[in-house]
């Protein structure tokens, strides 16, 4: 991978980034104003039951999404720490050390596996054997 190559890699993970902290901002606002409204009711009667349960699994629903975006931002500040602290490594299948394809890459820049490694795993195979 040349310098060129490296910088672009890099925009797209910083751009993912970016994208990844203001939605996790997002769900960050929602639920404190979940927490702000309280119960919030105008009239002296319950929320229904149904309705209480749709808003729990709203915010079940946002946990689980806000869960995901986590481990995401995780997975793209290691890729940022190994592009600059060892920029000769990024990019290589983790699993094969052969050079993941800058078109995946380019989809995917926090990518530590191969697509035939990648594949291997989702199929529920040992990514060794690929």
């Amino acid at each position: 991978m040349n310098d060129k190559q490296r910088d672009r890699i890099r925009e797209r993970l910083l751009e993912e980034r970016t994208s990844t902290l203001e939605t996790l901002a997002e769900f960050d606002d929602r639920f404190r104003e979940r927490l702000e409204q309280g119960d919030g009711e105008l009239s002296k009667y319950p929320q229904h039951l149904a309705d209480e349960g749709t808003d729990t699994i709203e915010q079940e629903k946002d946990f689980l999404l806000a869960s995901q975006e986590g481990r995401q931002l995780i997975e793209i500040e290691e890729a940022l720490r190994t592009l600059y602290k060892e920029p000769d490594r990024f990019g290589q299948c983790e699993n094969c050390g052969r050079q993941i394809s800058l078109e995946r890459l380019d989809i995917v820049p926090w990518a530590r596996l191969c697509i035939d490694c990648k594949n291997a795993v989702e199929a529920g195979g040992d990514a060794s054997a690929a």
